[in-house]
């Protein structure tokens, strides 16, 4: 974590530590690091990172695919057989860190709409938490990363 180009946190993890000389940590430990040479590096990786990341989108295809795979035999036909392309832009936006209020600004929704949509997609996967929602959509395929356009 890096805070306003001034000070980072690295924090010991069970994978690093251990490795390369380092002794175990037992208990959560971090190293705070302060402006100087190193600070600016990490700033730099960072950056570096961060021009090559994608953005989290969702795939309407992918995600109609799999929920009609997975549903069981002899269920009714009227069941929803997925998310709609609405309700994965939401789940996209949302997981891109905006809130219901700002989410439903954008797609020119209600508060109301956002936040039914974002209970219906919850139903669908069957969590009880937006965290358990994230996670499932990008386990089954409601995500998909694209390069931003431009």
């Amino acid at each position: 974590m890096i805070a306003d180009r001034a000070i980072a946190l690295l924090p010991f993890t069970p994978r690093t530590a251990g490795t390369a000389g380092l002794r175990e940590v037992p208990e959560p430990a971090a190293l705070v690091v302060h402006r100087g040479p190193l600070l600016s590096t990490l700033v730099n990786l960072f950056e570096d990172i961060w021009n090559e990341a994608l953005p989290v989108r969702v795939c309407a295809d992918a995600a109609r695919r799999r929920a009609v795979d997975s549903l069981p035999a002899g269920l009714p036909a009227a069941l929803p057989a997925g998310p709609d392309a609405l309700d994965l832009e939401v789940l996209s936006l949302l997981m891109d860190g905006l809130t219901d209020a700002s989410v439903a600004k954008q797609l020119g929704l209600g508060l109301r709409t956002v936040q039914r949509r974002v209970k219906r997609l919850m139903e669908l996967a069957g969590v009880t938490t937006r965290l358990q929602l994230g996670w499932h959509a990008a386990a089954h395929g409601w995500t998909a990363a694209r390069r931003p356009q431009g």
